[in-house]
């Protein structure tokens, strides 16, 4: 049997056809393009007409290949959330998980975000879906007619199964916020604290019923990216570390038992346990950051544009010319962190003889190595101690084997890269086919 899944990235979209007999995948990206030009840099904010048109191309792209689809499984970025009419079409933009509302000041100078944390006891960050909701309450941007709020890939099956109400999986309701992970369930007695409305969340999928059909194949809830990339790269569920580095960056470890630290977040796992997960909110963007300051000194110098995979490269072999070991300092906090939203980069230990182009791209790779082994280390010891196959995935991983090598040099670990490119993806097709009751499936 076949099945495809479908994956909302922030700058791309990925669909991936699974056969569970071959266990052989395919897959097809294509860029999201939606982004929308906002008055505030803060302001992230993709068109969600857009996305549905990629998808339905993708789906189609894929089924032209392969017309004996069994089922269609669905995973997409966490936390943004859209309004959506009784119709069941939206009426705003996406409001992405890099949305800024929430670490504008509100009350007493704190941010929104900081004073529905505190009014709910739930930690809560800019660009989870009712923080954003918040904002938009108390300045009065909620649409007139608006109905429900859901996620992207929520809408994205609504619109497939030309359904009106919005399901969503614990994994992404989590990632709404203020949700009883441990009951998985939304705090109603928080919501009312807060002034929010329990009726326009979305409903939770009870069961593993299919939310309808597209061209009469069965489409499931959707699962959140983090959820489905760990699903789609780790083999050995309880022994593995996962970590991911794409836009942003995420370590990831499964407990069958929920557990609080501070400085993680417990996701649900789709099937039962939980994520422990250290989400670092630059990731591969640091990466980039850097690039685009060489590709900018490269034009007012030259005039001449290069193309980013050369400028990688260039980066990448100063970075491999370096013999001194006085090393720069850098944290790669540029846009925060989960718990001090205004927390910034910082680079330190500069001398004579180390600020040059290698150095810093030393620097920045080790920065976002060691956000995440950071991570890693607020993991009890009766967690991470049978931890010991560590599993890498994501563009930035699979691309660049300097950052993999600083990786394993800091944690002291032998990194696995997942042997397909498009995890997340992959992990909405196998949860599909699990739902579906496909006793046959084994990952690879």
């Amino acid at each position: 049997m076949k099945f495809i899944g479908i994956d909302i990235g922030t700058s791309s979209i990925c669909g991936v056809v699974y056969d569970s007999s071959s266990k052989e995948t395919i897959s097809i990206t294509k860029p999201n393009n939606s982004n929308l030009t906002t008055s505030q840099t803060w302001k992230k904010e993709q068109d969600p007409t857009i996305i549905i048109t990629t998808v339905i191309k993708l789906i189609e792209e894929l089924r032209t290949q392969h017309p004996d689809i069994a089922g269609i499984g669905i995973s997409g970025q966490m936390h943004g959330v859209l309004y959506i009419n009784s119709k069941g079409c939206a009426i705003s933009p996406l409001y992405i998980w890099q949305d800024g509302r929430g670490e504008q000041l509100y009350k007493n100078k704190e941010s929104y975000a900081t004073f529905l944390s505190k009014q709910t006891g739930y930690p809560l960050s800019t660009g989870f879906g009712l923080v954003t909701h918040f904002y938009n309450i108390k300045n009065k941007l909620v649409p007139d007619n608006a109905y429900k709020i859901c996620t992207i890939m929520d809408y994205v099956g609504m619109t497939l199964t030309k359904t009106k109400e919005p399901i969503t999986d614990v994994s992404n309701a989590a990632g709404l916020g203020i949700f009883d992970k441990y009951n998985l369930q939304f705090d109603e007695q928080a919501l009312l604290k807060a002034g929010i409305d329990k009726d326009i969340l979305p409903l939770l999928s009870k069961d593993n019923t299919p939310l309808g059909y597209y061209k009469g194949i069965p489409i499931y809830p959707a699962i959140g990216d983090n959820q489905a990339a760990f699903l789609g790269s780790v083999q050995d569920l309880n022994h593995s570390i996962h970590i991911t580095v794409g836009t942003s960056s995420q370590l990831s470890v499964y407990t069958n038992e929920y557990i609080e630290i501070p400085a993680l977040d417990t996701r649900p796992l789709p099937g039962g346990g939980y994520l422990l997960v250290g989400a670092a909110l630059c990731g591969g963007c640091s990466f980039a950051l850097l690039k685009n300051l060489v590709a900018e000194t490269i034009v007012r110098c030259t005039g001449q544009k290069i193309t980013d995979e050369k400028l990688y490269r260039i980066m990448l072999l100063a970075a491999s010319e370096i013999n001194n070991e006085e090393n720069l300092q850098i944290e790669t906090l540029f846009n925060g962190t989960r718990l001090n939203p205004n927390q910034r980069g910082r680079i330190t230990n500069i001398s004579l003889s180390n600020f040059t182009l290698g150095h810093l791209v030393k620097g920045f790779l080790n920065g976002i190595c060691k956000e995440l082994y950071n991570f890693y280390l607020q993991i009890p010891d009766n967690i991470k101690n049978n931890k010991k196959i560590w599993v890498g995935s994501g563009n930035a991983i699979r691309q660049n084997k300097l950052l993999c090598q600083i990786f394993e040099q800091q944690c002291g670990c032998k990194l696995q890269l997942s042997p397909n490119k498009e995890e997340a993806a992959l992990g909405a097709s196998l949860y599909c086919a699990q739902i579906m009751n496909c006793k046959e499936i084994n990952r690879y």
